[in-house]
C-alpha cells in the first residue's frame, strides 16, 4: 500500500513540490507552503470541479500540478495545457517526480550537462511533437535521463515504474453556442474552485489584456466569471516590413485598458521596460527559454499576481485563426520557434499563482473549432482583413460588451529589441561561460547578441508559421536544417539555460 510522507519547507517557492519514491518506504513529498496536502494527495492549482472532492487528476481542465492516491498507485497530474509539464527521473534506487526541473535536479543530486548546449532545442522538439508519447528526455551530467510529461497523468506503481495516461477530454463542440458554453462554464468552475473557502488561501481572478484578439476574449470570459481585476502593458512591439526581407520594430500603444474598463474591471497598467529596474537576476528563473522576451515581462507584475488565478490569452491564435494550421491535434505546435509561455513555471511557483490560458480549454479538438470558425454563423464577426482575423474571439469579446474598435485590428505584442540580461546579469553570465563551459565548446559558439541574429530568425519564424502545417513541410524543414536560422543556433546564449537553472537551484537547496 502506497503512503505519502509530507515535508513542508517554508523556504521553498510556495507552489513547488518534489516527490521521492524508494522501495519499501513511504513516498516523501518535499513542498512549499502553498501546496495543499491531504492524506490521499497534494495539489497546487485549480480545476473545473469542486475543491473538496480533490479530483484534479480526473478533471478536463487543470491549471496546476499534484498527486492523488488511487488504489495502489499515486497518480501525478500535469496541467491540461502544454505550457508546463511534470519532470521525472528514474534512478536505480529511487524515482523522482516534480513540477520544477531545478527542484528535481537538486533533490536527485544531479546537474545539467555543461558539455551539451542544446536543451532549448530539446524542448522545441517536444513542443512541435505535441503531447503524444514517448516523452522527451533531457540528459544530465551523469548521463541520466530526465523525462518531460506535458498534459497527461503519470501513474507511479508500487514497483516505482511510471506509466503515462491520457487526460480526460470534453466532447467536441458542434457549434459556437456549445463551444462558448464550454469555455464559459469551465472558466466559472475553475474560478469557483480557486476561491474555495476550503483552501489555505483563496485565489482571485486577474485577467491580462492587450489590444489583440486572444487576451481580450479571455478577459471577457473571465469577467463573466466574476473577474474585476485587469492588468495590461501600456506598449508592445509593432513590426513593419516583411520577415523575408527585413523588418523594423518600435514601441506602440498596446494597452487593453479600454477593453478591461468596458468589462467592468479595475485596471493596472505596466511598462515592459521596467524589468530593467528589477534588482538581482530577474531573467534567470525563466531559463527554460533563453530567448524569452514576453514571459519575463510579467516579472514587473509580480506583486499583483500573487495568490491569483491569472487568465491569459496565450496561443489563442493557434486555435482561433482562419488558416489550416488551426486544425492541429494533440497540441502539435509544429510552427513554434520561440516557446512563448513555456518559461513561466519557476516564476509562477515562486510568486504563488495559477496560470489559466483559456484558449487551451477544449483545444485538443482543433478540427472542430476550425469548422466552427468557418461556419456560416460566424460571418458577421469576420472583418475580411486576412491573416489577422479571428471571428470566435471577436464574438466572445463583443457579446460581452467590448466595442469593436478596441481590439483586433493590428498584430502587436512582445518586447522590442533587447533580449539581453542587463548589465549585472550579463557580467555574471559571462563569468559562468568563462569558468564553467568547456573551452572547446565555448570557442565554437557565436558570442554575438541575439538581436544581431534576428533577421534570419524572423525568416525561420515566417516559414514555420505559414508552411509547417502543410503535408511533409515540417519534415522537409528539418531535413534542410532550417533551424540553423534560429537566433539561438550555435549561440553562447544557449548557456543561459544552464546559468539560469543553477541560479534557480539555489532556492531549492536545504
Amino acid at each position: 500500500m502506497i503512503a505519502i510522507a509530507f515535508e513542508l519547507d517554508s523556504r521553498l517557492p510556495a507552489l513547488s513540490w518534489c516527490a521521492r519514491a524508494r522501495p519499501g518506504m513511504p513516498i516523501t513529498v518535499r513542498h512549499g507552503a502553498g501546496v495543499e496536502t491531504r492524506r490521499d494527495g497534494f495539489v497546487e492549482g485549480a480545476w473545473n470541479g469542486p475543491f473538496d472532492a480533490f479530483d484534479f487528476d480526473t478533471a478536463t481542465t487543470f491549471t496546476g500540478t499534484g498527486g492523488r492516491l488511487r488504489s495502489d498507485v499515486l497518480v501525478f497530474a500535469a496541467p491540461s495545457h502544454p505550457l508546463e509539464r511534470l519532470f521525472a527521473l528514474q534512478c536505480r534506487d529511487a524515482t523522482f517526480v516534480s513540477n520544477s526541473l531545478a527542484f528535481l535536479l537538486t533533490e536527485a543530486g544531479e546537474s545539467l550537462d555543461l558539455s551539451y548546449p542544446n536543451y532549448f532545442f530539446d524542448l522545441v522538439r517536444q513542443v512541435r511533437r505535441g503531447i503524444a508519447p514517448p516523452p522527451t528526455r533531457l540528459r544530465t551530467a551523469s548521463d541520466a535521463r530526465i523525462e518531460l510529461y506535458p498534459c497527461c497523468n503519470l501513474m507511479l506503481r508500487p514497483d516505482l515504474s511510471l506509466r503515462r495516461v491520457d487526460k480526460p477530454l470534453d466532447p467536441p463542440p458542434a457549434d459556437y453556442a456549445e463551444y462558448h458554453q464550454l469555455l464559459l462554464s469551465t472558466t466559472r468552475s475553475v474560478a469557483d474552485n480557486a476561491r474555495s473557502p476550503e483552501r489555505k488561501s483563496a485565489y482571485r481572478l486577474v485577467a491580462a489584456c492587450s489590444r489583440g484578439y486572444d487576451s481580450t476574449a479571455c478577459a471577457a470570459l473571465a469577467s463573466l466569471a466574476g473577474c474585476r481585476e485587469g492588468v495590461t502593458f501600456a506598449r508592445s512591439a509593432r513590426r513593419t516590413g516583411r520577415a523575408l526581407f527585413g523588418m523594423t520594430e518600435r514601441f506602440a500603444d498596446d494597452s487593453g485598458a479600454e477593453a478591461l474598463t468596458a468589462l467592468g474591471m479595475r485596471v493596472t497598467t505596466y511598462e515592459r521596460m521596467d524589468l530593467n529596474q528589477v534588482p538581482g537576476h530577474p531573467r534567470a528563473e525563466f531559463f527554460l527559454n533563453p530567448a524569452t522576451a514576453t514571459d519575463v515581462a510579467a516579472r514587473v507584475m509580480e506583486e499583483q499576481l500573487a495568490l491569483s488565478l491569472f487568465v491569459s490569452g496565450r496561443h489563442g491564435e493557434r486555435y482561433w485563426g482562419l488558416t489550416r494550421r488551426s486544425r492541429r491535434k494533440n497540441f502539435r505546435e509544429i510552427d513554434d520557434v520561440i516557446l512563448s509561455g513555456h518559461a513561466f513555471g519557476e516564476f509562477r511557483l515562486r510568486v504563488g499563482f495559477f496560470h489559466f490560458p483559456i484558449a487551451y480549454v477544449g483545444a485538443r479538438h482543433g478540427p472542430a473549432i476550425f469548422r466552427i470558425t468557418h461556419s456560416p454563423e460566424m460571418r458577421p464577426w469576420k472583418l475580411g482583413t486576412g491573416y489577422y482575423d479571428r471571428p470566435i474571439p471577436r464574438r466572445i469579446a463583443e457579446d460581452a460588451g467590448v466595442p469593436r474598435h478596441c481590439f483586433g485590428h493590428e498584430k502587436r505584442g512582445g518586447t522590442p529589441g533587447d533580449r539581453g540580461l542587463g548589465p549585472a546579469s550579463a557580467a555574471d553570465f559571462q563569468e559562468f561561460l568563462r569558468v564553467r563551459v568547456p573551452d572547446a565548446i565555448r570557442r565554437r559558439l557565436d558570442p554575438r547578441p541575439l538581436g544581431d541574429r534576428s533577421l534570419n530568425h524572423r525568416r525561420l519564424a515566417n516559414l514555420r508559421t505559414h508552411y509547417a502545417h502543410l503535408p511533409l513541410a515540417s519534415r522537409a524543414m528539418d531535413w534542410l536544417q532550417l533551424e540553423r536560422l534560429h537566433m539561438l543556433w550555435n549561440s553562447t546564449a544557449l548557456y543561459q539555460f544552464h546559468w539560469g537553472c543553477e541560479k534557480t537551484q539555489e532556492r531549492y537547496r536545504k
